[in-house]
């Protein structure tokens, strides 16, 4: 098996990524040093003896060395490849303890004595000439050298430059959703100052109504925010849009920006140019999505803050780049593999399975693809905690060979490994804090659960009284239970509401009575008592994690339960009801803690008119009503029937005014 040329392979890496971003002087400076070096690399002078090595000839061959500097002399402008010959000079020093000789000793070379000198073809070039004097390169391999170097620096500029791309898109993003929210910010301003009889132009709230009908709420097709469609999830249309736009922008990225030469010194024929290039960019662009896969993946970060956005949000974002950036990391270890194989047969692929970076990187490709399998939506469905642990654990060995991948650029990558860590342990710093602002002794909070079959929902009340924040409307808490034998697995539960006992609802069974009456009509119910303040949950059980805490809930039924939890939170934020006059909520089973978390504080609202809760429910009867709406105010009236849903929404949104 013969010798593997990494020079082929691995020296256009080094020599692009050494000067990411030069400046144009730079490049040409570069390039003429730089061509000469190339064009003389396969020459052997064996004025230093016919086994001497590379950094030998180049700082010990007086051949070698006139002959670089008859190249800088005849092909280069005055004083161009000065810099790069006293960079190769400072390299002689360190490693051979050899300075080279000053550049005017060329001078003595007459244009005549030039051209009766050996002239250095790319035939010779190519198949290792060997000579024992001085010689000049023609102008054909030089020419070669230049256009290979100025190809190569091009298109590997163009890989750094389009895998930043990625992180600046997801920039565009954020500060597009910051402008929206900014938007939909003053649009509720303008409702709450100027009142639609006035006709006064309100722009901003007619965008912004126009904005969530037609782009950010509605589904990209279908009936539901996140459609099924076999193994994953179709997103909403506002972030189908932008995910479109993103994989729009890697399919453009990774087939444009290349140079491709008919002399390449490096690569050879365009086939080879071709696959070189394109595996190279798939792979850098692969790996500068990282960040923002980690980014996005986490409960805590500061996109989610700015924007306003939910958590599910970004993790649909964080599932398609994740699947982006597969994708492309397959198609970078396919383009090597092609690349290795016709260069050197299965044998010589074996081979570089020997090398710490390149074995690395292609079980990083598998480790990635092994996370993409075990994420399917099935599996995440059925199986949370199984895909959730398989999600860390190989994650964690992705950034891991990564770094080992890409360790042969000294350090160049390694940030795109070290920030998704960065982030990871500061997601899990914030995690700690919000438990122990809650409760500073996190292992002790009891909560009472309670499990009426008739009703199938559990009740869990949680005290907050050592809490250092007050629970608001909309916002949600990750559950630990302690004394369950799962003590690690935590769920996400939206607070139905946080207060003490409250006088249950009257009843009106009649068709038109309305859940809510004017609030001229509406007393609230006194929200204080002896007991310690508490937060509410109710929670429909399934199976895993919620069929063990009905299990453990009706264990002493009808008595409550008391159990050990801890309390990660709060997510999530309180949308602006109260600047709304009329509300109609739409909601199925538990979701129903949606609307009695935010009804307190409405009634109490001097803008809110009327308030309408249209519920559906599997369970039929008034003992699952009575055990859910319990916390209602007191003057809200509950009527049981099957009302006509399209009718009620055509209802409300004809005495709208926009």
């Amino acid at each position: 098996m013969r010798r593997p040329p990494f020079s082929s392979l691995l020296l256009p890496l080094f020599a692009a990524t050494t000067c990411i971003l030069p400046t144009a002087q730079a490049l040409g400076e570069d390039l003429t040093f730089g061509s000469c070096e190339l064009a003389l690399a396969y020459v052997h002078f064996d004025d230093v003896g016919t086994n001497a090595s590379k950094l030998a000839q180049r700082c010990e061959s007086r051949d070698r060395i006139l002959s670089l500097y008859l190249c800088l002399k005849v092909y280069g402008a005055e004083g161009v490849g000065i810099p790069g010959l006293s960079h190769e000079n400072e390299t002689c020093q360190a490693w051979r303890d050899t300075p080279l000789p000053p550049f005017d000793i060329v001078d003595a070379y007459s244009d005549d004595d030039i051209a009766q000198l050996r002239h250095i073809g790319l035939d010779e070039q190519q198949n290792g000439a060997h000579v024992d004097e001085v010689i000049m390169l023609s102008e054909t391999l030089y020419r070669a050298a230049f256009d290979t170097l100025d190809a190569v620096e091009y298109v590997y500029y163009n890989h750094y430059i389009y895998g930043m791309a990625m992180i600046i898109f997801w920039i565009v993003v954020v500060a597009m959703g910051v402008l929206s929210r900014l938007i939909a910010a003053i649009g509720d301003a303008q409702r709450s100052i100027v009142k639609p009889s006035t006709g006064i132009s309100r722009p901003f709230h007619v965008f912004s109504v126009w904005l969530k009908r037609h782009v950010t709420i509605p589904a990209t097709f279908g009936y539901r925010c996140a459609q099924n469609l076999g193994w994953c999830t179709i997103p909403p249309r506002i972030q189908s849009l932008t995910l479109l736009a993103f994989i729009g922008m890697n399919v453009f990225l990774s087939l444009y920006g290349y140079r491709f030469t008919e002399n390449n010194l490096y690569f050879g024929s365009f086939e080879r140019q071709i696959w070189r290039y394109g595996s190279d960019r798939t792979g850098i662009i692969s790996f500068f999505n990282f960040p923002v896969i980690w980014l996005f993946g986490m409960r805590n970060n500061v996109v989610i803050w700015l924007t306003g956005w939910d958590f599910g949000s970004y993790n649909n974002f964080h599932r398609w780049v994740a699947r982006v950036a597969t994708l492309q990391a397959v198609l970078h270890s396919i383009g090597y593999t092609i690349l290795i194989i016709k260069e050197g047969g299965v044998d010589y692929f074996a081979w570089w399975w020997t090398q710490l970076f390149f074995w690395t990187g292609e079980i990083a490709t598998v480790l990635m693809c092994l996370i993409l399998s075990f994420s399917v939506y099935w599996l995440r469905r059925k199986h949370y905690e199984t895909f959730l642990i398989l999600h860390i654990v190989l994650s964690i060995f992705v950034l891991l060979t990564m770094l080992g991948h890409v360790s042969i650029f000294k350090g160049q990558y390694d940030m795109l490994a070290w920030i998704p860590a960065m982030i990871w342990v500061l997601d899990r710093v914030i995690r700690m804090s919000r438990t122990l602002a809650f409760n500073p002794r996190f292992w002790n909070t009891w909560a009472s659960a309670t499990y009426d079959p008739s009703s199938n929902m559990i009740r869990l009340v949680v005290p907050h009284s050592s809490s250092v924040y007050t629970p608001q409307p909309g916002t949600y808490y990750y559950l630990h239970v302690l004394s369950d034998t799962k003590f690690w697995e935590s769920h996400p539960f939206t607070m139905a509401y946080s207060t003490g006992s409250r006088r249950r609802p009257s009843k009106d069974l009649s068709e038109d009575t309305p859940l809510m009456e004017n609030q001229n009509d509406i007393s609230l119910a006194s929200e204080a008592d002896d007991k310690d303040p508490a937060m509410t949950f109710l929670i429909r059980p399934y199976d895993s994690f919620t069929s063990r805490l009905r299990d453990a809930a009706g264990a002493q039924w009808p008595a409550p339960a008391p159990l050990r939890v801890l309390v990660e939170g709060p997510y999530g934020h309180t949308q602006p009801f109260h600047n709304f006059e009329n509300l109609l909520f739409l909601v199925g089973g538990s979701g129903i803690v949606v609307p009695l978390a935010y009804l307190h504080a409405l009634v109490a609202s001097p803008r809110t008119k009327s308030i309408r809760v249209v519920w559906a429910s599997r369970e039929r009867g008034e003992d699952f009503a009575d055990d859910a709406l319990s916390a209602l105010p007191k003057a809200a009236l509950v009527r049981y029937g099957r009302p006509d849903v399209p009718a009620k929404v055509e209802y409300f949104e004809e005495s709208f005014t926009w």
